[in-house]
């Protein structure tokens, strides 16, 4: 089939190495003049890497592989630890925290020289009868067997086939970064999440002498203010590494993330068009899922595609899969409930179950929105 996929982020080009692996002429369209560099990085748990394994991308020798993450409170005393390296022995796959721009170009690297059209930006799409089409800003009308909107949070696609496309926002915002300011905490396999009254601060290391660090907070910060002495002075009571962090960063180094939640329907589009990732259901990156449901969802649909009668038969089947499965890490994101100080009793119960159980309720979370652990089929 000819296919046009709306976006060359994660999900997109994870999803075009599939479809080109068996046989279909697959174009992405891009809006940016190239390949994209911003962004800090994502955290690529087992069912992220499974699906991009599923679809022929290796990500196994990217990133900084984190064996051990520990919760800590404010005062900086541990209350749970997860050993990740049990993920990997249960599922074959490990954690790792990989420069967004990295794993673009992994995914990037095994398709057609041709397959990506930057500098083209989608007004619109067209949907009627077994096919679809979209058009360009520019005016261009492209038709194909199937469309599929990859082009995240403020997607047109979504626009086009459900009619908005505006998230809601729950006022929690990410300050983040990735920088080479703790030599100390690159060079590991062990990230920390701190929390306490004024957010939660992670820290991760992300290969190359990189980490992956960022502030969530309840609120922006004021404005006219610089960030970085907003920041200090809002996490002042908080233990090392975390002050330590905030000593050595400069305003250039900040970016702020937006918490935002899309409403998750049944049906994710019409005849031959659907969604995938943040374009179909945006939520918080609060439980880490953004970009590994991006990877869900492009196995998802390469598998459906594979064994349906029609496109439409297939569409609609993928969209019933990942809608259900979806819906339980959007809610339990949305919540930010990892980004409150614990009650005294969740803090006991951290402690006494040990490393083990608590990797374990770990990967029942992902396996409840896993399709690609649970095999799913439509």
């Amino acid at each position: 089939m000819d296919i046009l996929i709306v976006g060359a982020g994660v999900g997109g080009l994870a999803l075009a190495n599939g479809l080109v692996a068996d046989g279909h002429h697959v174009r992405v369209l891009e809006r940016a003049d190239a390949p994209r560099t911003d962004g800090a990085a994502v955290t690529i748990f087992s069912n992220g890497a499974a699906a991009a394994a599923g679809l022929g991308v290796s990500l196994d020798d990217l990133g900084g592989a984190i064996d051990t993450l520990g919760f800590f409170d404010a005062g900086g005393h541990a209350f749970a630890h997860a050993d990740l390296t049990l993920l990997r022995r249960w599922t074959g796959y490990r954690v790792a925290t990989i420069p967004r721009a990295t794993l673009l170009q992994r995914l990037a690297a095994g398709l057609p020289a041709d397959a990506v059209d930057y500098g083209r930006q989608v007004r619109t799409v067209e949907t009627a009868g077994s096919g679809a089409a979209v058009v360009t800003a520019d005016g261009v009308r492209e038709e194909a067997a199937l469309v599929v909107g990859a082009d995240g949070v403020r997607s047109a696609v979504r626009r086009a086939l459900l009619g908005s496309a505006d998230p809601s926002y729950n006022g929690w915002v990410s300050w983040q970064g990735l920088t080479a300011t703790m030599p100390e905490l690159a060079a590991g396999a062990y990230a920390r999440c701190i929390v306490g009254d004024a957010g939660l601060c992670g820290l991760m290391p992300a290969g190359g002498g990189l980490v992956q660090w960022w502030f969530d907070v309840d609120g922006p910060a004021p404005a006219g203010r610089p960030v970085i002495g907003w920041l200090r002075e809002r996490f002042r009571s908080y233990a090392d590494p975390v002050r330590k962090l905030l000593d050595v960063l400069t305003e250039a180094d900040v970016h702020a993330f937006r918490h935002a939640v899309h409403p998750i329907p049944d049906r994710w589009g019409t005849d031959g068009a659907t969604l995938l990732g943040d374009a179909a259901h945006a939520f918080p990156p609060s439980q880490a899922q953004g970009a590994n449901q991006a990877l869900e969802d492009a196995w998802m649909l390469r598998r459906a595609l594979s064994s349906a009668s029609t496109v439409s038969d297939a569409l609609r089947g993928y969209e019933r899969v990942r809608a259900r499965r979806v819906r339980r890490i959007s809610s339990l994101a949305a919540s930010e409930i990892t980004n409150r100080p614990p009650a005294p009793a969740a803090r006991l119960a951290g402690r006494l179950m040990g490393p083990s159980l608590f990797t374990r309720l770990q990967l029942m979370t992902i396996r409840r929105c896993s399709s690609v652990l649970n095999g799913d089929r439509i």
